[in-house]
Formats: C-alpha cells, structure tokens, sequence
C-alpha cells in the first residue's frame, strides 16, 4: 500500500485575474476529466478511460498543462494522469483538452498527497516531476515535490525498471535532487556523461516556462532516473 503523510501543500491556490469564462469552464466540465477519491479501496485508473491504455504516466504539477497535453496528442495509445494544486492551471489543461478532443488525460486538480493513497502500487512507467517550487530555504526543504519520502512513494507506484524524470532550472534544487537520491538509493541515475543531463532529451517538450528560463539565463538540468 502507498502510505502518505498528511496533506502538505503550502501557498495560494488560485493566481489573480482568472476570468469569469475559466471559472465557468471549471464549473461546467471538470466533473467529466477529474479523477474522485473513492470512499474505499484504490483508484481503478483503466476504468477511468474508453480504451484499454498501453501505459500509464503520471505528471505531478502539470501547469497550465502543454507538457502532458503535447504527450498525450503524441501518444494516444497511452493514459496520461496528471495533477495539479492551482486553479488557473487546471482551467487551462481543461481549455486544451476541450479544443484538442484529447481522450486520454484525466486530471487530479488538488495536492498530489492527497491523491498517493488511493493509486495502485506499480501502475506508472513513467513519472515526470517538472520544473517544481524549488523552496530554496533550508527550513523548508521537506516541503520540496522531490524528498525522501516521496521517493519511496514514486518507487512504489512506478513498475519495476520505471522512469523518474525531474527538470529544474534552481542551482539549490539539483544538488538536493541527487543528494536525495544517493540516501534513498532506490533509483540509478541514467546520466553517463554531462550532455545526458546539460541537454534535453531528443523528444522533449519545452514549455513556455522552461522558454523563458532560457531567455533569462537560467539553465534547465535534465535528470532521468531509473527504478532499481
């Protein structure tokens, strides 16, 4: 069983100027993508799809969505779930699954946390952790996406020989990101050489935000690792 702690999200959830036609969408068509928490037992993920999916990847904190819409369009053999706590991004991920007659996301719009318990051990080939708050203080590191605990719940909800894959442009994060991974020792880190992890992968999705991480000087880190 995935064990988690208590709900750890910090910080606002709905950014300014969100339109009345995105509140309307949220209202109106949420209920047909979300994923619900049922009262008892785990979360059956195939019955949550019109087709029998190829395989599952999950994206924890999608944004407004282009990353895991852009897989989705790409791969529609597979089931794509994704999470995020922000309201403005979840009207936005609607917005595109709409217009794109995507069939294959559904979506947790809340704290991942509270999500953990209910997902079957061992159902993700992937999970992608993109560009998250890095919470640069040293007090707060345990409320960063990637710790030791979370770790061990990624390693239990990925099959065996799955993919982790984190990007962050923060110089603090990248270093906790491999410091937790040599104490954790659940994953191998698939980087032989610098340009495994200096350069994106040659079928990566850039988004607007890593665009203008580039544009402002900062530099993506790639860092794909491997279940053990």
């Amino acid at each position: 069983m995935v064990e988690v702690k208590q709900k750890t999200f910090f910080g606002r959830r709905r950014g300014k100027g969100m339109s009345k036609a995105k509140e309307d969408l949220i209202s109106s068509q949420m209920q047909n993508y979300e994923i619900k928490l049922p009262k008892d037992g785990k979360v059956d993920l195939k019955s949550l799809f019109d087709f029998t999916p190829r395989e599952f990847i999950f994206e924890i904190g999608y944004g407004d969505g282009e990353h895991i819409v852009q897989m989705a369009q790409k791969n529609p053999d597979v089931a794509f779930i994704g999470t995020e706590v922000f309201v403005n991004g979840n009207a936005s991920i609607l917005k595109k699954i709409i217009e794109n007659n995507i069939k294959n996301i559904r979506i947790f719009p809340d704290d991942v946390n509270l999500l953990f318990p209910y997902l079957e051990e061992g159902v993700f080939s992937r999970i992608f952790v993109l560009y998250p708050d890095p919470w640069p203080k040293n007090r707060n590191e345990n409320r960063r996406m990637i710790n030791k605990t979370n770790l061990q719940i990624f390693y239990k909800l990925l099959k065996n020989g799955g993919n982790l894959f984190v990007a962050s442009d923060h110089p603090i994060y990248i270093p906790w990101v491999l410091f937790c991974m040599n104490e954790t020792n659940l994953f191998s880190w698939n980087a032989k050489k610098s340009a495994d992890f200096v350069n994106a992968p040659v079928d990566w999705i850039s988004t607007k935000y890593e665009q203008k991480a580039l544009l402002e000087g900062r530099k993506p880190i790639y860092l794909s690792f491997t279940k053990k």
